[in-house]
Formats: C-alpha cells, structure tokens, sequence
C-alpha cells in the first residue's frame, strides 16, 4: 500500500494540525482565564482592604488606622498583602513599602507596577489600588503578584509539553485513521484491478456495518455485476458466431479448391485463388477472436508450466529467421540461461510471435528486431521485443492495442488489428501487462511485465 503525495496523506496532515489548533487554542484560553482569574482576585483583595481601612479611619481616626495597618501587617499570614499610608507631606507613616511609587496617583484604580517592599533587596511586580483620606493622607493596598508570575511560567511549561504529548496523540490518532482509510480503500483498489484484469467475478468484501464504505461496497459490487453479466452475454454471442462460422467458412474454402482444381480458366483460377485467400483470413480471423475470449475467459490457465525462458526465445527466432533475413531484418535474442518462469508455454510463444511478426511487417527500413528477457525484481520478468523501425506517436500507442483498428501509414498491409489486443490479453491471463513505448533514437518497443511465479497472481 503506497501512499506518496496522496490524499490521504493530505487529510492526515490537515487533521493533525487542527488538532493541534484545537489544543493550542483550548491551553491558551485557559492560560488566559487563569491569569485572569487570579488578577481579579488579587485585585478584589486589594479593594476589599483599602475600604476596611477607610472605615477603620472614619471610626478610629489616623492614630487608629496606623494600629489597624500594623496590627494587619503583624497578624495577615498572607505574605502578599502590601499597604502604605503617607502623610499630606509624603511622609511615611505606615505600611510595608519603602516609598509611595512616583508613577501611581494618590487616587487611582488598579494598577500593575513593580515596588520594592521595606527591607526587600529587589522590586517585585505588585498590583495596588490607591485612596485620599480627609485630612490629606493617602491610602495604598495591593497584593504581589508573585504567585501570578509563578503560574504563568508554570502555565507556560505545562503549555509546551501539553502541546507536545497532544501532538504526539494527535499524530498517531491521524496515522491509525489514515491507515484505516487506507486499508478499506485498498480493498476497493484490489477488487478493481482484479475486475480489470478479467477476473469478472470479483467482489469487493464487505464488513457488513452499514457505514459508508459498506454502501460503496454494495453499490460497486451492483455494478461488476451488472458488468459481468453484459461481459458475458458479449462474449456468449461472439463466441458463437466465431465457432458457428468456422464451419461454413472451412466449407466454403474446401469448395473452393476443389473449383480451383477443376477449372481451367486462368482468371478464374486467380480469382478463386484469391478467394480461398480471403477465406484463410477469415479463419484465422475467427481463431484469433476464439484465442482471445478463451484468455479473457481464464481458459488454459490449469496448463501452466514452470519452463526456462530462454530456449522459447531461440525458438521464435529460429522460426522467423529465414523471414526476416528475406526482409532485411536480423533478430537478436538477449536473455540469461538461467531464467523460468511459471506461464502457459504456448500462448507466450503465442505473443511472442505476433510481435516479431508486426516488426517484421510494419517496421520499414529497420534492420534489428531483439527479443529480451531480463528479471525486472525478485518477482516480474521484463519480457521485450523491440525494433529500429520508424515506431509510432503517442497518439497511435494509445489505439494500437484495441480490437480490429489498423494504424495508417505505420500499420499498413493486412490484418484484422486483433494480434496486440490478443498479446495484451495473455499478459493479463498471466497477472501481467503490455505496454508500448517509443525505442531510442527511433522505433518501437512492446513490453510485457510478467509474474516470475504467476500461480500468486492467478489464486
């Protein structure tokens, strides 16, 4: 199962950096709402004493609001409270800050700012509220901020490794749905390349749940059903009328010579001659059409044979070697001895034949036809017939192997432009493919990707 630069790929990526997202954004609110939080508590506190205070003064006066304040500074087990009280000269009186802070009014709201506390070496960030009393004293209370400092550093920390363990999770959640995906659309996959390769009884297994893959399964399989059916009454009809005419055409050019031998007539000779010619096309037309739907069909699988490769090579070209050398033509064959494969003997040979033949034919002005074999990996053979001839477009490539088209100019002369559809229909009877591709500097190269052990192909 290859994934590459897919889309499934893609998906996973754009899961995992939402989840990321998702997370990145809910550790940051909550960071947020902490500091908040806290700052609002922090500044309640504040507010909550400096009006205490007030009222101590209002009641007890200045000497009683300097006891209350020592009493609180004395007594408070929060460490964070801070308080001072300067007189209208800016003395001051009472408190635990060492000076009132240039930078905060003697009547202000909340403000953040970092002061040094009385017998303190280093400023702390504090947040404090401010007052004036009659008399023209001013009041300030506030809380550090320390413990507000300390939890942003520890909301940080617990942000990055809460991020990164989320992105791990994230990461493997996206990776086992990506292989799940993967692995159900690889059972889709599967089931269509063996429906393509012939076998029409292919179905794609189902799980039975009803979810969306298993409706596409059963609608899939509606369809290669339906498919199949067509294929085959196709097939039924072809058939028949291939078998049903091989008869009447061996008859008519039994007839036929049978004329030929009793007339004397020379132009009547010439043209039964011709019609008997015509005759034998048209038989071996038929076979042909009888060959293929066999091979489509899965028939002469139960004949194959593991056999070396190379003695099948030398065999072809012994047996058009004496009709190439008519034409001009020298055939080379390059294959290992040791070579087997597991394949129907005939049939390749089969395929083998009919592409020398059309480099025989339709290679004009070429002088070398080569016949290869060569072990592609552990498990294909790279099965080759090449020529130096004039090779065809990529527009003619993509015709070439359908049924009964004949290419003009580069395939000309006779045939029924059945001989590639028939060598693309053994490959795939073997579990393998036909492909057509341009010979450098010119010609053209047929080449057949067959499974060294094909009965793993064929199970």
């Amino acid at each position: 199962m290859r994934w590459g630069n897919s889309t499934i790929v893609r998906l996973t990526l754009m899961l995992v950096l939402a989840q990321v997202a998702a997370l990145a954004l809910g550790l940051t609110v909550i960071h947020r709402f902490t500091s908040a939080t806290i700052l609002s508590d922090a500044r309640t506190a504040a507010e909550v004493a400096r009006d205490d205070l007030i009222d101590d003064y209002r009641q007890l006066g200045l000497p009683g609001l300097i006891e209350a304040i020592d009493y609180r500074l004395k007594a408070r087990d929060d460490r964070n409270f801070i308080v001072l009280l300067k007189a209208p000269d800016g003395k001051r009186l009472a408190g635990n800050l060492r000076e009132w802070p240039a930078t905060v009014a003697d009547t202000a709201h909340w403000r953040q700012r970092s002061l040094t506390r009385e017998g303190a070496t280093a400023a702390e960030p504090m947040g404090v509220v401010t007052a004036r009393l009659p008399g023209g004293y001013a009041l300030l209370t506030g809380e550090t901020l320390e413990a507000q400092r300390q939890l942003a550093e520890a909301s940080e920390t617990a942000f990055f490794y809460a991020l990164a363990v989320g992105l791990l999770i994230a990461a493997l959640m996206a990776a086992l749905v990506a292989w799940i995906l993967a692995r159900r659309i690889d059972v889709f996959s599967r089931a269509a390349n063996a429906f393509v390769g012939g076998k029409l009884d292919t179905r794609v297994e189902r799980d039975e749940t009803g979810d969306a893959f298993d409706r596409l399964a059963l609608s899939i399989n509606a369809m290669f059903g339906r498919i199949a059916g067509l294929v085959r009454e196709l097939r039924m009809v072809t058939d028949s009328m291939a078998h049903d005419l091989r008869s009447p055409v061996s008859r008519m050019k039994a007839r036929l010579e049978q004329a030929l031998g009793r007339t004397k007539d020379a132009e009547a000779q010439a043209a039964i001659a011709g019609a008997i010619e015509e005759a034998d096309s048209l038989h071996r037309l038929l076979d042909t059409a009888l060959e293929i739907s066999r091979a489509e069909a899965g028939i002469g699988r139960d004949q194959f044979t593991r056999f070396a490769l190379r003695p099948m090579l030398d065999d072809t070209a012994e047996v058009y070697g004496p009709l190439a050398e008519d034409r001009g033509f020298a055939i080379v064959v390059d294959a290992p001895t040791e070579l087997d494969i597991f394949a129907h003997r005939e049939l390749l040979m089969r395929a083998l034949s009919n592409l020398v033949d059309n480099a025989l034919k339709y290679a004009a002005g070429g002088s070398t036809i080569r016949i290869g074999a060569h072990p592609m990996d552990g498990n294909t053979i790279d099965l080759t017939v090449d020529d130096d001839g004039p090779g065809l477009t990529s527009e003619q490539m993509a015709e070439a192997a359908q049924r009964f088209v004949r290419l003009d100019p580069a395939r000309g002369g006779t045939g029924a432009g059945l001989g590639l559809s028939l060598v693309e229909t053994i490959a795939h009877l073997h579990g393998g493919t036909m492909r057509l591709e341009s010979h450098s500097p010119h010609g053209l190269l047929v080449r057949l990707a067959l499974p060294i052990a094909a009965e793993r192909h064929l199970s």
